[in-house]
């Protein structure tokens, strides 16, 4: 695992950092302690009337194609193929006895089982892959190799092993054609065309949607810029900043390593974590801030209906139905609710009154009252929907696997309980 795993981790943890905070309630509205406790640490840069070239990210009719056809590969039967020869890239169901110097040793017998591996990608030891591509389902053969010498277990490392290997099939699948018929019996639609205009129809909106958000998120991005956050709340900071690090540490003993040990697995030194994340803290806090002052100048306010109205979809949206076990799993506090729906509605007023600069002749458009009203509906379920991501974003980061990389395949042995993980 390289570097841009510990940002995944950092992302998902800061999604959840940026909203947090710190200090004592001065209203009973928690949203209103929050403008109060941030907004007047910071100088605002321009917000208002921020020019940009919307995005329009065209939908093609290959993209169409392809998410119909998603229909008939979700509905693909396994097929197991007896007869044929395996070639790279094939997911053939295979058995072996390991050995070295002809005893078996722990963990490498499928005990007949049959395992499915993918040839090219399956994670095994040495060229193991290799060796089983041109046979035919049915033949037993050898397939030799030599564990390294790092591999971890010491009555392996280094040691040359064979492991009698039977194919037992390939498996292959069995795609039904797309006929209305089809169409009728797995959707809501009675004709193939019927399906691909609303299939259309839905992905037009979905990326005008993500083309919304990322204009907002352009803007956003401007103001920041632009703004200068005068004094940051060092409590705030240094509470991130220790969450992160305990998150590190749980992570590490997750993989039976210390903190140390898996920084060096990731390359990072712990003087480079800490700066690592102590710059991406401040980033989060000062956006957090920025949104709380364009909410006092401009008064935004969130109610508490606003605030619950928000808590109700997003239990909805994670398939949960107590707000104490959201807090627990996302780390969340009343304050964060209410963040939510502030930087949403913020983030609405700066595109409300920013200037559409048009991309054939350069002339600058005022977005009118009517169009902002229509994208404001659509930009706060895009929004919530973002915000709803944070437990996943988290519990994947947590997640992030030493020494599984990119392009990287880790050397593991077809052993039995181990090779699930390899994979």
């Amino acid at each position: 695992m390289k570097k841009g795993k510990l940002r995944i981790l950092l992302a998902g943890c800061l999604t959840m950092a940026m909203l947090t905070g710190c200090g004592n309630k001065t209203s009973d509205n928690p949203g209103e302690a929050m403008k109060e406790r941030y907004s007047k640490y910071v100088d605002l840069g321009s917000y208002k009337d921020i020019q940009y070239t919307p995005t329009e990210t065209a939908i093609t009719e290959e993209d169409v194609d392809k998410k119909v056809n998603q229909l008939v590969t979700q509905n693909a039967t396994k097929v197991e193929k007896k007869t044929g020869v395996a070639m790279q890239g094939d997911t053939v169901n295979i058995d072996y006895v390991g050995t070295i110097d002809g005893v078996e040793f722990s963990g490498g017998n499928t005990g007949g089982a049959g395992r499915e591996i993918t040839l090219g990608s399956s994670g095994y030891v040495d060229n193991f892959d290799e060796q089983i591509e041109g046979h035919s389902p049915g033949e037993t053969f050898d397939v030799k190799v030599t564990f390294p010498e790092d591999y971890g277990k010491e009555e392996l490392n280094g040691k040359p092993a064979v492991f009698k290997t039977t194919l037992n099939y390939i498996v292959s699948q069995e795609y039904p054609e797309l006929t209305d018929a089809f169409v009728a019996e797995k959707t809501e639609y009675k004709t193939v065309q019927e399906y691909r205009e609303a299939t259309q129809a839905e992905m037009v909106k979905e990326q005008a949607e993500k083309d919304l958000e990322t204009d907002k998120e352009s803007m956003m991005t401007q103001i920041i810029d632009t703004s200068t956050v005068k004094q940051y709340p060092q409590s705030d900071i240094e509470d991130r900043t220790k969450m992160l690090t305990e998150q590190l540490t749980s992570t590490a003993q997750a993989y039976g390593m210390t903190a140390d040990q898996y920084l060096a697995a990731i390359n990072y030194t712990a003087d480079q974590f800490q700066t690592e994340i102590r710059n991406a803290v401040e980033e989060s806090i000062k956006r957090k801030m920025i949104v709380c002052a364009i909410a006092t100048k401009e008064d935004i306010s969130v109610s508490k209906e606003e605030a619950d109205a928000k808590i109700k979809e997003l239990l909805e949206s994670s398939g949960l139905s107590d707000v104490s076990e959201l807090n627990q799993r996302a780390g969340y506090k009343d304050e964060d609710y209410y963040y939510i729906v502030m930087e949403e509605k913020v983030l609405d007023f700066v595109y409300g009154n920013a200037v559409k600069k048009e991309k054939d002749t350069g002339e600058t458009v005022v977005e009118d009252d009517t169009q902002t009203a229509n994208t404001e509906a659509g930009s706060t379920e895009a929004g919530s929907s973002e915000a709803g991501s944070t437990e996943a974003g988290s519990t994947e980061a947590v997640g992030a696997e030493p020494g599984s990389a990119e392009g990287e395949t880790a050397t593991t042995a077809p052993l039995e309980g181990e090779t699930e993980a390899a994979q």
